[in-house]
C-alpha cells in the first residue's frame, strides 16, 4: 500500500506566533545550566483537543532559582513563592492543600490544563520564545481528553492491552 504526500498537519519547527495557546503541563524538572545556574523547566504541550495550531507541540518555560531567596522562596527549594504559586493557580490546584515537598508539588502539576500567552523577546541577536503569562484554561479538561505527546521518533504511543491478538 503507498501513500501520497499531505503536509496540511505538519507545523515547522519555527518559532511560534505571539497568542495564547491551550497547553498541558507535561513535564517539570530541575536542571543546571554550564553556568552553574538551578531553574525548574517546564515543558507545556499544546492541547490537540482544543481547535487551535501548533496541536502536539511544545512550549518551554523555565523558573530560576533566587540568587537571595527569601523565607517564602525557601519553602519550594528556592525558587520563586510567587511564581510557583501562580502555576498551581492556573492549573486549579486547590488553596489550601499541604505540601511536604516541592517534588509533590509539580507531581500535582503533571497533565493540569493550563493557558499560555506567548510572547517573543530578542537574545544574542535571535528572536525567541518567551511565556509572558500562565492563566487558567477556557477548555477544563474531562478525563477522557488527555492526550499524550508523540515520541521523539515521530510515532504517537499506543498504550498496550494484554488481550491483543499478537
Amino acid at each position: 500500500m503507498g501513500f501520497k504526500n499531505n503536509y496540511s498537519d505538519v507545523n515547522e519547527n519555527s518559532i511560534k506566533p505571539i497568542g495564547d495557546y491551550e497547553c498541558v503541563i507535561h513535564k517539570v524538572e530541575e536542571r543546571t545550566t554550564r553556568n552553574n545556574k538551578v531553574g525548574l523547566n517546564i515543558q507545556f504541550l499544546i492541547r490537540s483537543d482544543v481547535n487551535q495550531k501548533y496541536q502536539k507541540g511544545y512550549i518551554f518555560h523555565t523558573l530560576w532559582k533566587r540568587k537571595e531567596p527569601t523565607d517564602l522562596d525557601k519553602q519550594v527549594n528556592g525558587y520563586g513563592f510567587n511564581q510557583v504559586m501562580q502555576l498551581g493557580k492556573a492549573s486549579g490546584l486547590p488553596e489550601g492543600k499541604d505540601y511536604d515537598n516541592l517534588t509533590q508539588f509539580i507531581n500535582d502539576l503533571i497533565n493540569k490544563p493550563v493557558r499560555i500567552t506567548l510572547n517573543h523577546r530578542e537574545y544574542n541577536g535571535n528572536t525567541q520564545e518567551e511565556v509572558k503569562y500562565i492563566n487558567k484554561t477556557k477548555f477544563p479538561l474531562n478525563g477522557s481528553n488527555i492526550q499524550q505527546p508523540k515520541s521523539n521518533d515521530g510515532f504517537e504511543e499506543i498504550p498496550v492491552e494484554d488481550d491483543l491478538p499478537f
